[in-house]
C-alpha cells in the first residue's frame, strides 16, 4: 500500500534517516465505504450460525476419521490429519472473531453466546481476546500501540535479550506464539487468562476474563475426560491440533500484516484511515480462502469496517 501524502521519516536506528517522497492522499472513509456494496454490511444470523454448526461438523468429521487415519497411515497420516485439524479450527475461530466484533448477528446476546461457544473448545478466551483484538483494530500500523501486533525497532530489538532476539529463527516458533506465548503468557499485551493481567483495567473485565478463561478450561477437562484421563493421549489428540491452529492463525496473521511496502507510523502522523491502509488481502486459493471465512483475502476491507462487514 502506498505511504502516505505527508513526508514521512522511517528511523531504522537513531543514525539513520529514509525520506518517503508524498503521494497523493488516500480517500476517506467514507468514500471508502461508498465504494464497498451495500449488501456487504448486512448481518445474517442464520448464515452466520450456520458457519458455525458447519465447522463444528468438519471437525467432526475429521475426529471421526481419526482412527481410520493414524490407523492407515500412522505418524504420516497424523500430521496431515494436523495440518487439516488446525486449519479448520482457525476457521472456528474466524467465526468467533466477528462475534467479537459484533458482525456475526446485531445482537449482542447472541454474539457473545455463540462467540464464547466457538472459542472455547480452542483455548481462546472469548472475551479477553475481543479487547486485545479491538485495541489492535483502533491502532492498527500504530507503532507504539498496536499492542497485540507489535512493531519492532531496530534499537528495541538490540535491547533485547538473546532469547526474544533468535526465538523467531527457531523453525517452530510459529507452533507456539498463539497458545501458549500470547494467550497464556500474555506476551506482548497482557495474558487472557489471568484476571490480574496488564490487559483488563476494571473489575469487569476481571470477572469477563474469569467467566471466558473457566469455559475454556471446562472444555479442556471434557477433553480430558474424552481422551480416558491420559495425559499422552490429552496432548496428541487435543493439544498438538491446537498448536497446529495457533501456527495457522500466526501465518495467516502474519501475511495479512506483513510486506515490504507496508509502512509504520509514530503518533502524530498515524491517523485510522492510513493505519487500515496497511493492511493485506493474501489469495490462498484451492478453496481455502472460503473454507477460511475470507478471513484472508478479505482482510483490507475488514480492517476498515471492522465492527459491520462479516466475513
Amino acid at each position: 500500500m502506498a505511504p502516505p501524502s505527508v513526508t514521512q521519516t522511517i528511523l531504522a536506528s537513531s543514525e539513520v534517516e529514509e525520506i518517503v517522497k508524498p503521494v497523493k492522499n488516500l480517500p476517506t472513509l467514507e468514500e471508502i465505504k461508498n465504494a464497498i456494496p451495500a449488501h456487504c454490511f448486512e448481518k445474517n444470523a442464520f448464515k452466520s450460525i450456520y458457519f458455525l454448526i458447519q465447522d463444528f461438523i468438519i471437525l467432526g468429521a475429521l475426529y471421526y476419521i481419526l482412527p481410520t487415519v493414524e490407523g492407515y497411515a500412522g505418524w504420516t497420516g497424523l500430521l496431515i490429519w494436523y495440518w487439516f485439524t488446525g486449519m479448520f479450527a482457525s476457521s472456528l475461530f474466524c467465526v468467533g472473531h466477528d462475534c467479537g466484533h459484533g458482525s456475526f448477528s446485531n445482537y449482542t446476546w447472541l454474539n457473545d453466546i455463540c462467540g464464547h461457544i466457538a472459542h472455547a473448545p480452542i483455548l481462546a478466551p472469548f472475551w479477553p481476546w475481543q479487547k486485545s483484538h479491538r485495541q489492535h483494530h483502533q491502532y492498527t500500523s500504530h507503532i507504539d500501540k498496536d499492542k497485540g501486533h507489535p512493531w519492532v525497532t531496530e534499537n528495541d530489538h538490540l535491547d533485547r535479550d538473546w532469547i526474544a532476539k533468535n526465538f523467531a529463527k527457531f523453525p517452530l516458533s510459529g507452533f507456539f506464539r498463539w497458545n501458549p506465548i500470547y494467550t497464556v503468557a500474555g506476551l506482548p499485551d497482557g495474558s487472557h487468562f489471568w484476571p490480574w493481567s496488564r490487559l483488563f483495567s476494571n473489575t469487569r473485565e476481571r470477572i469477563q476474563c474469569v467467566v471466558s478463561g473457566g469455559l475454556c478450561l471446562i472444555c479442556a477437562c471434557v477433553a480430558f475426560h474424552l481422551c480416558n484421563y491420559s495425559v499422552y493421549n490429552f496432548i496428541k489428540y487435543y493439544y498438538v491440533p491446537l498448536l497446529f491452529q495457533g501456527f495457522w492463525m500466526v501465518m495467516i496473521t502474519y501475511l495479512q500484516h506483513q510486506d515490504e511496502e507496508i509502512e509504520v507510523y509514530e503518533e502524530g502522523t498515524w491517523n485510522f484511515v492510513k493505519g487500515q491502509a496497511q493492511t493485506i488481502d493474501r489469495y490462498y486459493g484451492f478453496g481455502l480462502d472460503s473454507a477460511l471465512h475470507h478471513i484472508t483475502d478479505g482482510h483490507v476491507a475488514h480492517h476498515f469496517f471492522f465492527t459491520r462487514i462479516p466475513h
